[in-house]
């Protein structure tokens, strides 16, 4: 027995169109829900013709649904251009949280330290923890990578939100651009509490 495609949804439909009417050629790109995303996905391929020009066009097209561009560099492109559309919204939220924490004043300037890393360490002294304690840099890339021996979601909310509050905040203003964790499977609410 052959289970038969589900039809596109009438959303999907929409989201079809607009694309292309973005000028993107039709075969080039999917739209289908993804039960694992709880969205729909946009998967555009090179055979769409997409340039980033499109970018515009494209965000409005999709809304809020997820846009994956098949080509490493379309994807990196089209991510940096939603960031520089959200980093307004980003840094005001950011301002807020570090200025509750009494964390603004004195905030480190990335144009004060010769290198990523010597900022890193500087952003984790800032929220209170020993420099090199959680932050490493890969390349261009600060890496949050906490102790191992962090089991329990409070203790370890208790230990890094202001770190990461501060991340966020430095992230927002764009004192650096990549950003990425290693060890979330190391905290665990035990028991699922």
């Amino acid at each position: 027995m052959t289970m038969a495609a589900t039809p596109p949804s009438a959303h999907e439909q929409v989201i079809e169109q607009r694309l292309v009417e973005c000028g993107l050629s039709r075969g080039g790109f999917t739209v289908k829900y993804e039960d694992y995303l709880q969205s729909i996905e946009i998967v555009i391929t090179s055979a769409a013709g997409a340039r980033k020009e499109h970018f515009p066009c494209i965000r409005q097209a999709v809304e809020h649904e997820i846009v994956s561009f098949a080509d490493g560099s379309m994807q990196k492109a089209y991510s940096d251009y939603e960031g520089e559309i959200l980093r307004p919204q980003m840094l005001e939220s950011a301002t807020a949280e570090v200025k509750k924490r009494g964390l603004l004043k004195n905030f480190p300037d990335r144009n004060s330290f010769a290198s990523l890393e010597l900022y890193a360490q500087a952003l984790e002294r800032h929220s209170g923890l020993a420099p090199g304690s959680a932050l490493r840099v890969s390349g261009q890339t600060i890496v949050f990578d906490p102790s191992r021996g962090q089991t329990n979601v409070r203790d370890f909310d208790k230990r890094y939100s202001s770190l990461l509050a501060v991340i966020m905040f430095a992230t927002a203003r764009g004192d650096f651009k990549n950003f990425g964790f290693i060890g979330n499977e190391a905290v665990a609410d035990p028991a699922g509490k």
